[in-house]
Parts: structure tokens; sequence; C-alpha cells
């Protein structure tokens, strides 16, 4: 059986791409409380609310939604798995607490499970900025960034602990990492589970810290990471390497590096989306007659422009597919030359002989058409 193909995440909450972050989260915070099972009893109102958060999750988060703007659900689906969309926010804070079973609710993503175990803690995202220049974004391929960033300890491998010892479990929560409230009220039972606040949601406790890193279980080390940027990337876009960020304590996961490109600006070339345009001179006789001219397209290709007679100041002359290789694509864009005819202010006495009598012919022809 074939998988559904997933809605658009701007459909989903009814917005535009265009939508600010307020937007974005007062149109989730509308359509949660229209569908959230607890209000809706509508056979489909788990599938709507869960597809509802999916998209707030992506869109609210900038570094998500510019990788769905530019690749869509493949781009997102490559970088993050369901539970990496859902671990940074609290989707119940936006309802005073009401909803206290968002968690039931979106268990079926991660997998239900009848005991939770210690909290992994996860380390810290880090993000680099990139600068790129218009032919590197072109091309596309590998590049090598330099960085400090916390690994694992070499002293005690991670673990946290001094050589020689182990941490042990957390007598508190007897290693769960969870501790477990129950009130019984109008003979219904709660329970409230809660990360043990001696241990954090570890379990484990670390008694003889490791003197490198003090218990911690990382140190700060200059790293080289390949980094592999798309051909036809642009200005503001992100790419997430996952597990690159900064090193979890004992037990967790890395974080992940967000690299951001910053594009530098060319010298003679402006782009918008996959088109390329620049600015050609010619002068006014080239112009009225026609000419040939050269000009410098991406990688300093050297490209023929044949402008017809007659051309006007300001016109755009197309050359197919010399533009910008298209994100995760097949084609190209084009690249524009803007024509600039340009007045002459230096004439000879006979360029200005010429001139009159193009005048008086022209003054001539209008009266005879008139």
């Amino acid at each position: 059986m074939a998988t559904p193909q997933k809605r658009d995440y701007y459909e989903i909450l009814g917005l535009d791409r265009s939508a600010t972050q307020e937007q974005i989260k007062q149109a989730y915070r509308q359509l949660a409380l229209k569908w959230h099972p607890d209000r809706n009893p509508a056979p489909e109102a788990t599938d709507r609310f869960k597809e509802i958060a999916e998209a707030y999750a992506v869109l609210a988060d900038p570094a998500k939604r510019a990788q769905y703007d530019a690749a869509g659900h493949d781009g997102v689906n490559e970088r993050w798995s369901t539970e990496d969309l859902f671990r940074d926010f609290e989707f119940g804070d936006f309802f005073g607490g009401r909803f206290a079973d968002l968690g039931s609710i979106f268990g079926d993503f991660f997998g239900a499970r009848a005991h939770r175990g210690p909290v992994k803690p996860h380390g810290a995202d880090l993000e680099y900025e990139l600068s790129l220049s218009l032919d590197e974004a072109a091309r596309g391929g590998e590049h090598l960034i330099s960085m400090t960033r916390s690994s694992r300890c070499r002293t005690c491998g991670g673990s946290g602990a001094k050589p020689g010892t182990q941490p042990v479990n957390c007598p508190e929560c007897q290693g769960s990492g969870e501790k477990q409230q129950i009130q019984t009220e109008k003979r219904i039972k709660r329970v409230t589970i809660t990360s043990c606040p001696r241990c954090r949601g570890r379990g484990i406790l670390i008694e003889s810290p490791c003197p490198t890193c003090h218990g911690s279980g990382v140190e700060l080390l200059p790293h080289r990471i390949r980094v592999q940027i798309p051909a036809g990337i642009d200005n503001g876009m992100v790419l997430r390497l996952a597990g690159q960020g900064e090193e979890a304590p004992p037990g967790g996961t890395p974080g992940d590096l967000l690299v951001r490109v910053r594009m530098k600006p060319h010298p003679t070339l402006k782009r918008d989306r996959d088109d390329l345009y620049l600015s050609a001179a010619i002068d006014f006789a080239g112009a009225a007659l026609g000419t040939k001219i050269n000009v410098l397209g991406l990688a300093e290709e050297r490209l023929n422009v044949t402008i017809p007679p007659g051309t006007q100041s300001g016109t755009a002359l197309r050359l197919r597919g010399k533009g910008m290789p298209e994100l995760h694509g097949r084609t190209r864009g084009d690249l524009y030359v803007i024509v600039e005819v340009r007045t002459p202010t230096d004439l000879t006495s006979r360029q200005r002989e010429l001139l009159k009598e193009f005048k008086l012919e022209n003054e001539k022809k209008a009266a005879a058409s008139a």
C-alpha cells in the first residue's frame, strides 16, 4: 500500500508562506483548541490534532521552517526524526495546563511505553555562520569548517566519574529517573510522573567526579567538520548536521550543528531565487543599429549577447539556463542582461554635426507624418 502524501504544513494551519511567527502561533492555538480530542468527539480528531501539532513544530522553529521551505517534507525528514520535531515544544503551555494528557496523544508517534525510564539528556544545538560567494553557492560541494565544541571527556570516556570508579544508581528514584505522585479524587486515581529532582532524570549519581571534566563527561576541543553544500543554496538557508553539536552529559545524545548560509555580495550579478541579473552599458549607436557585446556570468564565463536594433534602455535580454541551479533539482535559472543606453557627453565636432543632421531628419520625418 502506498504511503499517504503529507499535506502542506502551511495549508494545514491555513496560512500562506509569508506568515509571521505570531500568526503561526495563533493559527496553531485556534486549531488545537478545535481539534483536541478532549473537546472534539469526532473520530478523526486525534489524527487532525497530531497533524496540526506537527505543522506547528516545524513552522515555529526558524531552522526547521527554512529547511521545509527549501526542500519540503523530504528536507525535514532527512534531518529530523519525529521525536526531534517535538522534543523542544511544550504544546500544553498554550492552554494553561488544561490539556494534561498531550503526552498520551503524542505517544503514538514514538511508540507506546509502559515505563519511560530515565530521561536522556540532549546536548545543546550549535549554530555556525558560513559565508559563501555566489560561485560557491552555484557550484556546491564540500566545505571544511573549524570550531571549538564540547566532546566526550578523554579522561573518563564520558562517564563523568573519576577513573577507577563508576556512577551509582540514584537512591531517590532507584535508577528510574522518575518520581511518581498518586492522588485520588472522587474515586479516580491520578498518577503524575516527573523527573527525579536529585539526579535530574538521569537515574545515576556521580560520587567521585572526573578531575578533567568535573563530572560533566565533556571537555572543550577543536574540531574540523566537513559540510556538504547543495548546489543552488541561498542566503539564510540552514543545514542541520545531526550529532555535531554540543556533547550531552553521560547517557545522553549530542546536539546538532546548524550551519546558516550567508551570501557575499557579487560585484556585478544580482540574484532573485534561481535567476541572475546584470547591467550592461551600450552607446546610442549600438542601441539604434544593434550590436554584440560580451558579459561575464557565473564563474567568469564569457557570454555573447546580441543587442537587436532599436533596443531601449532598461530592456532585459534573457540568456536561458545561465542562472543558478535549482536547489535539489535538475534545471537552472536564467541570466537577464539589463541594457543601459548611455548618452555621450564628450562629442567630437564631427559627431555633433552628424547628430544635428540626425535631428533635422527626424524633425522632417515627424512633420511629414503629422
